[in-house]
């Protein structure tokens, strides 16, 4: 009599699961297959009931299971789901631009679409060397960017990342990609002047693009008033692009619906994926100003072409997931549960393990410590990872599905559609995972 295979044992014959190794998957038991979700809810094959503690990797601020999402993206589909790229477009496509040119900073009034955050960071690298050629200045080819950066998986991507420790294996990556170090949030005037002086030092006519996330994600550091004005000022100085990626904080995670507009800077191009579709659809877009559009005049196309670029389905679910996040406010809404959370959350900095907790609207970063020294275990952007896997294998264990952790912050980012209740198992989840860390660590 044979039995039927379960989906897990069935995903580990045939399916290669991201990043993850076999032994995190097997040997720690952390490989689930959900099969349906509700809200902030999602449930495994098991029949277990997980909290999805960073919105499946920043993706579904929105929830799981919106009708009005997949309704929108059902419709266009059974209309027309796709058009080709070149030429043609669709309803939903359209509607996805107009509603990201009423939202996005300043002059930013034309979208390219793309399945990934990935695949709109490669159009930008592209489009900033073609901007420069297309005004005269053949040898702007390099880009500024910061240790411990994260801009996707393509190969111009991974070169303007600073994750050198961990992207060493791919070497030699595409030439051009410069780095300075991360802001702190403490006197970060200091970290914009780096950036100066590594163009000054490069050679300024070499400089096409200065690219960067609002915030300095490995460590979660948080910019201070100071950085991002100054970054703007420098740019403008030497005739260099400002591309911020916007992968992670935006659509209303930061309190606001982009994280730069915390600075008031407009920058020349901004990079939106992730959360854009609500996690309903792969899809991305690339976003520039005018004064970029318009160089590219009347008779030169786009920087790029891609087959599924502008996909009418998955276009028109980002479309309705916008019309959310403007018409209900989400900005407002992940901004009052982001300072809820904070403070249910506060006594965790009195356990040995927390040096300190720090918050972007509805992101809580909790920094962690080693309980017999004090030494801060954030050190990512050094290549050092002890606690990492840790982290996510004990919250597993407490009912919280989560992303795998940078090295030293545990990231909290729920759904914007959690409620109170909701955000009180977090934080006992969260507590009792630090409790039994700092102890097992503090009894070596």
């Amino acid at each position: 009599m044979t039995t039927e295979r379960s989906l897990e044992e069935r995903a580990l014959d045939h399916l290669w699961i991201h990043e993850s190794p076999r032994s995190e998957l097997v040997d720690h038991d952390m490989l689930r297959v959900f099969d349906r979700g509700e809200g902030p809810w999602l449930w495994d094959t098991r029949g277990d009931r997980y909290f999805d503690l960073c919105s499946s990797m920043w993706q579904t601020p929105l929830g799981h299971g919106r009708g009005d999402i997949t309704s929108a993206m059902a419709e266009q589909a059974r209309r027309v789901a796709t058009a080709g790229p070149i030429f043609f477009t669709t309803r939903g496509a359209v509607e996805l631009a107009e509603r990201l040119a009423a939202s996005a900073p300043g002059d930013m009034q034309h979208s390219f679409l793309t399945s990934s955050g990935s695949e709109a960071t490669e159009t930008a690298i592209r489009l900033a060397r073609q901007y420069h050629r297309m005004r005269g200045d053949h040898h702007r080819y390099k880009f500024i960017s910061r240790y411990g950066s994260y801009h996707g998986a393509g190969g111009g991507g991974l070169a303007m990342s600073g994750r050198r420790h961990r992207d060493s294996v791919y070497y030699p990556l595409m030439p051009g990609g410069v780095h300075v170090m991360p802001p702190t949030g403490v006197s970060d005037l200091q970290y914009a002047e780096q950036i100066r002086d590594t163009i000054e030092l490069e050679g300024p006519e070499t400089v096409a693009a200065v690219i960067g996330e609002p915030v300095a994600i490995t460590e979660f550091r948080i910019p201070d008033e100071t950085y991002w004005p100054r970054v703007r000022e420098i740019c403008d100085e030497y005739g260099v692009l400002l591309i911020i990626d916007e992968t992670l904080v935006g659509c209303c995670r930061s309190g606001r619906m982009w994280g730069i507009e915390h600075w008031n800077v407009v920058p020349d191009v901004m990079v939106v994926a992730k959360a854009l579709s609500g996690g309903y659809a792969p899809v991305a877009a690339m976003i520039v100003r005018e004064h970029v559009f318009a160089a590219f005049g009347h008779d030169t196309g786009s920087p790029s072409v891609q087959s599924y670029g502008g996909h009418g389905a998955t276009a028109a679910a980002a479309a309705r997931a916008m019309e959310i996040y403007m018409d209900e406010r989400m900005d407002r809404v992940a901004e009052s549960l982001g300072a809820e959370l904070f403070g249910m959350l506060s006594e965790v900095t009195d356990l040995p393990i927390v040096g300190d907790m720090r918050r972007f609207g509805l992101w809580i970063g909790i920094e962690l410590v080693n309980p017999v020294t004090g030494e801060s275990y954030a050190t990512g952007i050094r290549g050092k990872f002890e606690v990492a896997k840790e982290i996510s294998r004990r919250l597993l264990r407490v009912g919280c599905a989560a992303a795998r952790m940078s090295e030293g912050i545990l990231h909290v980012a729920p759904p914007y559609v959690s409620t109170s209740d909701d955000l009180k198992f977090v934080t006992e989840a969260v507590f009792t995972v630090l409790d039994q860390l700092s102890d097992k660590l503090s009894r070596g």
